[in-house]
């Protein structure tokens, strides 16, 4: 058989098996979405038991996770480029699984911080390695799918794995009689997170079924040119992206604070119990997701001929400005049904507006230093955002001798991330269709100057 039938019999069996791939992937995201769900339910028999302020708890939940997930990233993704990517892919859930584990058999927040970031540690790889591994098991319009089964089933996925946490977290109790006699004492938060650990012990050995995909060689004469390339370009469109970083990464600040407090606020405000919380965090998400996702695709089918190019960076700036009128309406919540209400109503303006973030990026940025203007962005995104759960735990500490005072840093810092979202990003406007053209040139005669 010739290299050239060879090529043609791969593509035929590709594509049972690369969606295969696509499916534990998706199992995988699924999975490693759960660990702060969880323990956003049990913030409060956690922080009694441990002896914690809202402030530790917003360390936990946010910092300490999303550090070490920006950290790990590149080495991890230097790995999977180099070795097999589900071995790599392995070690990462087997790290994640393990450091779950710990968390529930910490003593102290020493210890819960230390396992708590080693659970970011292993959560790092996924999303680089899923991204390297797509274009590698798909080509065309099929890889374009993949992706956005991929976007959609994690968006969608969030609300019904806070759902299931909110069920693991009432169940546990039932099944202590299976649990060994040493763990059958321990508090339900400890029970729950041990729980949640155990189905890493199959998602590793069957991420090793998995087929290793051919890699594409592609000559590249000097390596070292593409990476040089990508700071010329930022500095000479540098309004543009610092416009467009600063202001997504408030976004994710202020959703960091209003999902990560959230099921706290209705728990210890409300009188809501956890089943009731998640079941409602979950159904806020689930809608949201999908109302904004109806929104955003007959948005741009409505206005891509109105708003040509601009449409992204109007898009985000939109989300920014509804969001933060969401954000204040929030505080006017009192039953637990009022509150998820604003949860939901918010997550859907975010939701709307974010949802060409992708497009934004990918179309200001040439092909050539395409992935590392969009690492950027990620890697800024996760290190602002895990702050916004830090800094509501420390406002509401301040705020304890009000009844209402986690209710009201939680939306109030919130409004004030998205208001600077706002403000931030209203220079793009006047940059981002220039930067595109600029892109697009780039593309086409790569040796002309990026100014």
């Amino acid at each position: 058989m010739t290299a050239h039938e060879q090529a043609d019999a791969a593509r035929e069996v590709a594509p049972t098996l690369a969606w295969w791939t696509v499916l534990v992937l998706m199992m995988l995201a699924l999975y490693t979405m759960a660990d702060r769900p969880m323990l956003n339910l049990q913030v409060e028999p956690l922080r009694k038991d441990l002896g914690l302020s809202d402030f530790q708890i917003g360390l936990v939940q946010g910092v300490s996770v999303a550090l070490f997930t920006a950290f790990f990233g590149y080495p991890i993704a230097w790995l999977a480029d180099r070795f097999d990517r589900r071995i790599v892919l392995a070690a990462s859930i087997a790290v994640w699984s393990t450091a779950l584990a710990l968390m529930g058999l910490a003593r102290n927040f020493e210890e819960l911080f230390i396992a708590s970031a080693f659970v970011g540690a292993g959560e790092a790889g996924l999303v680089p390695i899923s991204l390297a591994m797509i274009p590698e098991l798909f080509r065309g319009a099929q890889r374009h799918l993949a992706n956005s089964v991929m976007l959609l089933a994690g968006r969608l996925g969030v609300g019904v794995i806070v759902a299931l946490c909110g069920w693991l977290l009432v169940s546990v109790d039932g099944w202590r009689a299976g649990f060994p006699d040493a763990l059958q004492a321990l508090p339900a938060w400890r029970l729950a997170l041990l729980a949640l650990a155990l189905p890493g012990a199959i998602l590793v050995p069957l991420l090793l079924t998995l087929p290793r995909p051919a890699r594409q060689q592609q000559a590249t004469p000097n390596p070292a040119a593409p990476r040089a390339a990508v700071l010329p370009y930022l500095r000479a469109h540098r309004l543009a992206f610092a416009s467009f970083y600063s202001g997504v990464a408030c976004l994710a600040f202020g959703v960091g604070c209003i999902l990560n407090f959230a099921p706290a606020v209705a728990m210890r405000q409300m009188a809501a119990t956890p089943l009731q919380a998640g079941n409602g965090m979950g159904a806020a998400t689930i809608a949201a997701t999908v109302v904004g996702f109806v929104i955003a695709q007959l948005g741009y089918r409505q206005f891509a001929s109105r708003l040509g190019a601009n449409l992204p960076a109007k898009a985000l700036l939109a989300a920014a400005i509804l969001s933060a009128v969401m954000a204040a309406a929030i505080t006017l919540a009192r039953t637990p049904a009022q509150l998820f209400l604003g949860v939901g109503t918010f997550l859907t303006m975010v939701m709307a507006g974010t949802l060409l973030f992708p497009l934004a990026l990918q179309e200001m940025a040439p092909a050539s230093v395409r992935g590392r203007t969009i690492a950027i962005s990620v890697t800024l995104n996760i290190v602002v955002g895990s702050l916004g759960p830090a800094v509501v735990g420390a406002v509401s500490d301040q705020l304890k001798g009000q009844p209402d005072g986690l209710l009201l840093a939680m939306a109030g810092t919130g409004f004030v991330a998205m208001v600077a979202s706002s403000v931030l990003l209203i220079p793009l406007l006047g940059r981002y269709e220039a930067t595109v053209v600029a892109a697009r040139r780039q593309e086409e005669y790569p040796d002309a100057r990026t100014g």
